[in-house]
C-alpha cells in the first residue's frame, strides 16, 4: 500500500498516468451529496480529472469542485483502490476541507471494464468510482469516465 502526501498520486502517479492518456467525453460523471439531514444533491454531467496527483469532480457549471488531494492506494489486480486522506469543496471563491471519516476509490486506467474485488460489479474502462463519508454524516458518491490526466 502507498501513502500519498499532496496527491491522489496513485502510488506516484506519474507511473500510472503512463497507462492512460485523455478520456473520451467530457462530463461524464455524476456525483451525489447525501446529506446527514435528508435532502439528496445530484449533479450530473460532472467532469472528471486527475490532475498533478488529484482527483477533481467539477460540476457541469464549474460553480463546485470536489478535490480528493491525498490517499492511500494499491493495486486490486488491475485496479486502483484508494483510501482518502484529505478532501476539499471548492464553491463560491472559497474552500473548505472535507473532514473525511471514510472512504474509497476505485480507478480503472485500462481499456477494458474490471472486476472489483469480492463482488460482482465491474469498473467501466478509463473510470472512478467514489464513495465518502464525512465526519457530519454527508455521503459523496461518483461515478463516471475520467476525462483528463496530466501529469506532474
Amino acid at each position: 500500500m502507498y501513502f500519498l502526501q499532496r496527491g491522489l498520486g496513485l502510488a506516484s502517479l506519474g507511473f500510472f498516468i503512463a497507462l492512460m492518456g485523455a478520456g473520451p467525453a467530457l462530463g461524464a460523471g455524476v456525483v451525489e451529496i447525501q446529506h446527514a439531514t435528508g435532502p439528496l444533491e445530484r449533479y450530473p454531467s460532472v467532469e472528471v480529472k486527475v490532475l498533478r496527483g488529484s482527483l477533481f469532480l467539477t460540476s457541469e457549471d464549474g460553480q463546485g469542485t470536489i478535490v480528493v488531494t491525498s490517499a492511500a492506494c494499491a493495486y486490486q489486480g488491475k485496479v486502483i483502490v484508494c483510501l482518502p486522506t484529505s478532501a476539499a469543496i471548492v464553491q463560491g471563491g472559497s474552500t473548505h476541507a472535507l473532514d473525511l471519516r471514510r472512504g474509497t476509490i476505485y480507478l480503472n486506467y485500462t481499456k477494458d471494464p474490471q472486476s472489483l474485488a469480492r463482488s460482482s460489479s465491474k469498473i467501466p474502462p478509463n473510470s472512478v468510482i467514489l464513495a465518502i463519508t464525512t465526519d457530519i454524516g454527508t455521503l459523496v458518491t461518483a461515478r463516471g469516465t475520467i476525462d483528463q490526466v496530466i501529469q506532474r
